[in-house]
Parts: C-alpha cells; sequence; structure tokens
C-alpha cells in the first residue's frame, strides 16, 4: 500500500546505519505502489513491501551495516530512533523501545518465542537469535499488531526468514563475510549456503562465529566484555505453487561471557530452537490462506562468580533453564476492501533456577549441583501458559484513508511446582516462606488471568506524498517468572500481581518528497497496573507492585540526498513517570539522536555519524545506579565496492575517544571506580561481505 513511502521513512535506521550506496527512491504514487523500485545497497538487495511496513515500522538490512564485528544483536539495534539498549558486558545488552524493556517487548524469530534462561538477564533474546539467519529484521514500535502474540506493549522485534530464490540455472548461493577490529572488537567470520535440490524442495545453513576480548573506555581502562558466540542453524524445506513448509534447527552457544555489571559472570549458555512452520493457498471464498507454525525452545545457562574471575569469600553457581513450547494457527481473509487475520496462538514457558554456595573449597560440589549444596530455589518451577485469539483488519475507506482495527484475549495460567520445596541451605525456608512473608500468600494455587486488548488505527494521504496517522490501543502483559515468583532472601516474586494495562495513544505525520523525507510522531501510555520493581519499600529487598504510571514521547527523523550527498538524522525523547508516587520511573532513556553525513561515488561511500545525549538526572534513586551525564561521540564510516557482489567496509567509532555510558547500563560492580559500565573508547574496525 505504501511500498517506496514506508521502506523511504520508516526505515530511517537504515539510512543511519547503511554505509552503502542508497538508490534515490522515487515519488510515491499509491496508485503504482507495487511498481515502485525498493532500495538498493551496493552490493545487496534490501527488500521492501514488507506486510509489517506502516507508521512505527522500521526495517533494517541484514548485511551492509557500520557496526562492529562481534557486535550483539541489541547494540545493532540501537540504531532505530527511539531504540536503545543498556549494557551489563559486551554480550547480552538489554534492547529498550519507547522506555520499554524485557517482556514489556516481543523477540520473534521466524514465529518462535525464546525466553532467556539467567534470572539476572545475561541472556535476552535478542541475544541467542542469530541475525545472520535473517531475511529481514523489522522493529515495530509501540503496539502496532495485535498477531504478535501476548503483551508487546513496547514493541516487536521480527526476525523473517523466506524461502531462498534461484536464479534461472543457478543451484547454489550463499554469503560469506568476515570482520576484525581494534579495542577488544575480536573477530567475527560467518556465511550462510541454499542448494536447490529440486523439485521444490531446498536445503540451507547458517554458522557464524564471534570472539570477542575485553575492551577499554576513552580513559584507558579495562571493561570486562569478552566473550565467545557461535550460532548455527539448517532449514529443510518445499515451495509449490500452494503450498510451502519449512523445518527450522538453530542452535546457538555463548562461552566464558564476562559481565562487570553483575556479581558473577557466565561460562556457558545453550539455546536449542526446534520450528516447524508454513502454509498453503486455499482461495476458497473469502478464506485465501491458512499458516501456522510450531516450536520448540530450549535454554541451559550457568553463571558463577568463580571460574571467570577471583573467588571471594563465599563460592556461589546457578545453573538454571528455560524451555518454551508453542505454536501459531492463522487464517488470511479477504472481503471487499478489507484483508483480515483470524488466529490462535499459545506458548507455555518453564523456567527453574536453583543457587548453590559454598566454601572455595567446596567447587566441585557445586559444579555438581550438589543437593547439599542448593541456598536458594530462585525459579521454583515455573511455568506460565498463554493461549490467545484475535481478530486484525486492514480496510481502504477510500483512495486516501485506510483503517486499522484489531481485537486480542488471552487466558494465562501460572504456577510454580516447587513452591513448598526448602533448599538444604535455606534454614527449611521454602519460596513460599517468601512470598508469605512480603505479601501475605503462597502459591500453591495456580494463578489465572482473562486478558482483552486492541487497537484502531487511522492512516489518511492529505496529499501523495504527505500522510497523518492516528492510533488508540490497549495491550496487556503478564507478569514474566522473576516478577510472578522469584524467591531469595532479598528478591522475592509476587504471586498475586496484577498483570499491566497499556492504553496508548499515537500520532504522527509522514512525508516523503523523493529526495527528503519527514517523520515524525508523538506517542502517549497511560499504564494501569503497572508493575513496579520495588527496591525502596522493604530495605534490602527486591519486591514487586502495581503501581499507576505514565509513558510518552517524541520521534523525529529526516533526511535529504541529492547527487551522491547524504545527510539525516533523528531525535528521540521518552519521559517516565510513576504517577502513584510523583516521582520518574527507572532505566528511562534521556533525549538522545544522531546526525550523519555521507558521500558516495561509483563504487564508494565514505561519510561521519555524530551520536549524542543530554543528561538524565530524572531517576530512581532506588533502581537506577545514578545521574548519567550527556555525551557527544563521532563515527567515521566507509565502503568500498571490490565487485559486483563484494564489498569492503571499515570504521572508526568514538574518533575522540569520549568516556561515557549510555544511561540504562549496570552499575559496574567489578570496578568501583566508575558507577557504570561505560561504553568502549576509540575502536577502528574492517569487515568483508560477498554473495555468490
Amino acid at each position: 500500500m505504501f511500498y517506496s513511502f514506508a521502506t523511504r521513512v520508516s526505515v530511517s535506521a537504515l539510512l543511519m546505519c547503511s554505509i552503502s550506496e542508497l538508490a534515490v527512491a522515487q515519488p510515491h504514487d499509491p496508485a503504482n505502489a507495487e511498481e515502485e523500485a525498493p532500495l538498493v545497497l551496493a552490493p545487496i538487495t534490501v527488500k521492501g513491501g514488507a506486510p509489517q511496513d506502516g507508521p512505527m515500522t522500521s526495517i533494517l538490512p541484514t548485511s551492509g551495516m557500520s557496526t562492529r564485528p562481534a557486535s550483539d544483536a541489541a547494540e545493532v539495534l540501537r540504531s532505530v530512533p527511539g531504540v536503545t539498549s543498556g549494557r551489563m558486558g559486551g554480550h547480552g545488552l538489554e534492547l529498550v523501545i519507547r522506555g520499554q524493556q524485557q517482556n514489556q517487548l516481543n523477540i520473534i524469530d521466524a514465529g518462535s518465542f525464546t525466553y532467556g534462561a539467567c534470572p539476572n538477564r545475561m541472556d535476552p533474546p535478542t541475544s541467542t537469535a542469530s541475525l545472520n539467519r535473517a531475511d529481514t529484521i523489522i522493529v515495530e514500535k509501540g503496539y502496532s499488531s495485535v498477531t504478535n502474540g501476548p503483551g508487546g506493549s513496547g514493541g516487536s522485534v521480527i526476525l523473517e526468514r523466506e524461502a531462498p530464490g534461484f536464479d534461472s540455472g543457478k543451484r547454489i548461493e550463499g554469503t560469506l563475510s568476515a570482520g576484525t577490529g581494534t579495542n577488544g572488537t575480536g573477530t567475527e567470520l560467518g556465511g550462510t549456503l541454499s542448494v536447490d535440490l529440486g523439485k521444490g524442495f531446498y536445503i540451507e545453513g547458517g554458522l557464524d562465529h564471534a570472539t570477542a576480548g575485553n575492551y577499554t573506555d576513552g580513559s584507558g581502562r579495562t571493561v570486562r566484555s569478552a566473550f565467545d558466540q557461535t550460532n548455527a542453524g539448517l532449514t529443510l524445506g518445499y515451495v509449490g505453487e500452494r503450498f510451502d513448509l519449512a523445518f527450522d534447527v538453530d542452535y546457538s552457544l555463548a562461552e566464558d561471557v564476562l559481565f562487570p555489571g553483575a556479581g558473577m559472570d557466565s561460562p556457558m549458555d545453550e539455546t536449542f530452537v526446534y520450528r516447524l512452520r508454513g502454509g498453503v493457498d486455499v482461495n476458497a471464498g473469502i478464506l485465501n490462506r491458512i499458516e501456522g507454525n510450531l516450536y520448540v525452545s530450549t535454554v541451559d545457562h550457568v553463571m558463577d562468580n568463580y571460574s571467570l574471575r577471583p573467588v571471594g569469600m563465599m563460592a556461589m553457581r546457578t545453573p538454571s533453564s528455560s524451555d518454551t513450547t508453542g505454536g501459531k494457527l492463522e487464517a488470511h481473509l479477504s472481503f471487499g476492501a478489507t484483508e483480515a487475520k483470524l488466529g490462535v496462538d499459545y506458548q507455555s514457558n518453564n523456567r527453574f533456577a536453583a543457587m548453590y554456595a559454598g566454601m572455595p573449597g567446596m567447587i566441585r560440589q557445586l559444579d555438581a549441583a550438589d543437593p547439599t549444596r542448593m541456598r536458594f530455589l530462585m525459579w521454583p518451577d515455573v511455568t506460565i501458559e498463554q493461549t490467545g485469539l484475535y481478530f486484525e483488519s486492514e480496510t481502504d475507506l477510500s483512495d486516501r484513508a485506510r483503517l486499522k482495527f484489531g481485537a486480542r484475549y488471552d487466558h494465562v495460567r501460572a504456577d510454580a511446582g516447587a513452591a513448598i520445596v526448602s533448599p538444604a541451605l535455606d534454614g527449611g525456608r521454602t519460596p513460599n516462606t517468601y512470598y508469605l512473608a512480603q505479601y501475605g500468600t503462597t502459591f500453591n494455587s495456580a494463578r489465572t488471568e482473562d486478558n482483552f486488548g486492541g487497537l484502531i488505527r487511522l492512516e489518511y494521504d492529505l496529499t501523495s506524498d504527505t500522510t497523518l496517522f492516528a492510533g488508540l490501543s490497549r495491550s496487556v502483559r503478564t507478569a514474566d517468572a522473576t516478577e510472578r515468583a522469584m524467591a531469595r532472601a532479598n528478591w522475592v516474586g509476587n504471586p498475586d500481581i496484577d498483570p499491566e494495562k497499556h492504553h496508548q495513544l499515537d500520532l504522527g505525520v509522514q512525508i516523503d518528497k523523493g529526495n527528503w523525507y519527514l517523520n515524525a510522531s508523538a506517542y502517549a501510555d497511560w499504564v494501569e497496573d503497572y508493575i513496579l520493581r520495588d527496591q525502596f519499600s522493604v530495605p534490602g529487598v527486591i519486591t514487586y507492585r502495581n503501581v499507576s504510571a505514565r509513558l510518552s514521547g517524541v520521534e523525529l527523523s529526516a533526511g535529504w540526498e541529492r547527487n551522491g550527498l547524504e545527510i539525516w538524522g533523528d531525535v528521540t525523547y521518552t519521559h517516565g513517570e510513576n504517577e502513584t508516587y510523583n516521582a520518574p520511573l527507572a532505566q528511562i532513556p534521556p533525549l538522545q539522536g544522531q546526525v550523519s553525513v555521507a558521500y558516495g561515488r561509483d563504487g564508494w561511500r565514505a561519510g561521519a555519524r555524530v551520536n549524542w545525549a543530554a543528561d538524565q538526572d530524572r531517576i530512581d534513586l532506588f533502581r537506577d545506579p545514578g545521574a548519567t551525564p550527556g555525551y557527544t561521540t563521532l563515527d567515521l564510516f566507509g565502503s568500498y565496492e571490490l565487485h559486483e557482489n563484494t564489498v569492503l567496509l571499515a570504521g572508526m567509532n568514538n574518533v575522540t575517544d569520549e568516556t561515557y555510558a549510555n544511561h540504562l547500563s549496570r552499575s559496574n560492580l567489578f570496578d568501583t571506580a566508575v558507577t557504570q559500565v561505560n561504553e568502549p573508547g576509540r575502536t577502528f574496525y574492517i569487515k568483508l561481505e560477498s554473495k555468490f
């Protein structure tokens, strides 16, 4: 519907991080939208026109980006306006969209959900998903679709996969990439391979390995950020005239991951995902297509305070697991001027985590998970099941106006199968003991919820190149395993916590004039029963309670190009208020933005980017590490096309060697000379990407 317009305007993230040559978009003509040319990055083609394109959507390329090798996926996604991430180390950055994070965001990889197994969030879903295996990376800001599963009030990150399209007479195609750099960047090596097996069958696989060392900040201090990660995957698929089916096996292994922002490191984090996905074109009356998926994901995680750092007075080890099963069945309907989706989805996540403790001489017993050394049952066999039913439609009201409508119902059931179990070293206390002490309740019986949400959004073409949009939505997010059932002396979940209810208003305008564009939006989110991580009501104990809250903000991005010269940038602001206590919400990003200039001709391109953030002194005094000073950094980037399908990329980040930290980053527990985990100092990198 808005092919060039939506691609050009909503992919400000692409414009900000691309360093390859960008084709000039043609003026928007809704009548000929399907005939307009997609954005092209030489030598990489970005496929536009995805159904998720819209007023609050950004699409990133899967290659050709000016990010240093071995970057965490959440670090890559920082380039999208309104998106940032907090750092605990070099791996496992916490993604934040419009001031919301963790389970307020849906991370969907080819239709499946994976939830990390670390109670301290060392392995958020973005850290295990392989960008190398994705054909399209879609970032949705705010609540823009009821089809993305339960929750997702802050937005969704969707990694989509497509069957390979082979050129005539070509049976094999693939990609290769390699990169290295200074200041702990390490090395990155990866590739994909697709083979046409004939008669509609194909097989494709991907493998990438990243090794990073410790980096130094702008003052020369070493930041413990090293890690090793391997991602691999294999897909066997079939594409027929009306039927397609694919079976995926994906694997991720992170080893020896150092975290200065935590009291422990992670020697191992291992993820398996098994996924069956497909669809059939029906063309029976109003029913056009039926598609769905089934998936199983398993995560095994270990963190300790002795294998990767000097052990203190007490050695501690926490092995944990997170297993998710789920699926989705969706019907695509068409009647008159309306396209619609009717579907049902299901997911069940089980988490178990136990902490073992002992004197340094007992490390062998801790490694063996000796039950006599169990100190806390942190996740006492917590299972959260969610079954959803939804309907969403898009209707052309006229040549200029479109209406989107969606409704969703979710039934939630949560229980803790080991709430009555007493760890050997906890003096006869059980998880129920902690729940009873803080909230006057136990987790002996399952909790259930019936949650209703929906959205309505109107888009109106004021002119052929200017669109106004407005939307209202309600989304409901249930508490996760930590908020509902964490069980240790200084950190206790609330079995009776109510789900968050988000009521959001979005307003904005988009302008595409061919060689320049402007995207401006504003939003407000009134949250009933916001789940507050309370670190002040009970001295020395983290608890959870419901409060009233409000999130609001503005996002502005713009760009101009002519004769190979480009200028583009963005600015975003988020305001978070705990209205119950008349205090700021924790972990809210400051006013921040980027401005870039680039020039290129033929097969080369070069540019510079200024990243900046203002001071953030609106903080939760008990949860935020402290007020964060503003900063300004300079990055340089460039690319050269060595061959029709091979490009060399290079750059230097933080050219002036600025010492700074993102406001959302954790306190540096390993180096008390600094407040937070600082960002890297001056870093040079070089990458080679090729297609064959």
